[in-house]
């Protein structure tokens, strides 16, 4: 194993504070039963978002930006937050229009003007589908601040499969 290849290694004890982490927030916050869990990543970093109204293709979304998303001295929306919410919502707008889970391959991030989302401002995003073509699906969010209108980013996002939905019942 190479230098690079044993400092990307984790170790077994990293391993299970990582699981326990995420086992401890599935049991904190309370779910239907036939709900899966979702990842302790998703869970930290969505928490929060209201769906306002969902039509095929569109979703339109309401999230207040939690002091724990904010990048370190700034104190507006990190860019990692930006990604994951045009990651989700974008995929929740593929599936709004029929389609089943997919997987993402590609994204296209611009952060328009992360300073308009700062801790405890309401961001509005919205979601559509741009199309489908066989397993291929693609999508475009634009993240914008409720109050001011000004635009946080804008994001495109291509998803590929036909992933079914597992219950853990």
């Amino acid at each position: 194993m190479g230098k690079g290849a044993a400092l990307l290694q984790v170790s077994d004890e990293d391993g299970a504070r990582v699981d326990a982490l995420d086992r401890r927030a599935a049991r904190r916050a309370p779910r239907p039963e036939a709900e899966p869990s979702p990842s302790f990543f998703e869970g930290f970093a969505l928490q929060g978002i209201r769906v306002d109204t969902i039509h095929p293709g569109r979703i339109l979304c309401s999230f207040t930006v939690p002091t724990r998303l904010t990048a370190d001295g700034s104190h507006h929306l990190a860019p990692g937050a930006v990604v994951s919410l045009v990651d989700e919502i974008g995929s929740a707008a593929a599936v709004a229009d029929g389609h089943h889970l997919k997987v993402s391959v590609d994204m296209s991030v611009s952060f328009v003007d992360l300073a308009a989302a700062g801790a405890g401002d309401t961001l509005r995003i919205t979601a559509r589908s741009l199309g489908h073509k066989g397993a291929y699906s693609g999508t475009h969010v634009l993240v914008a601040n409720a109050a001011t209108g000004q635009v946080v980013a804008e994001g495109r996002h291509s998803l590929f499969g036909k992933m079914k939905i597992r219950s853990n019942i």
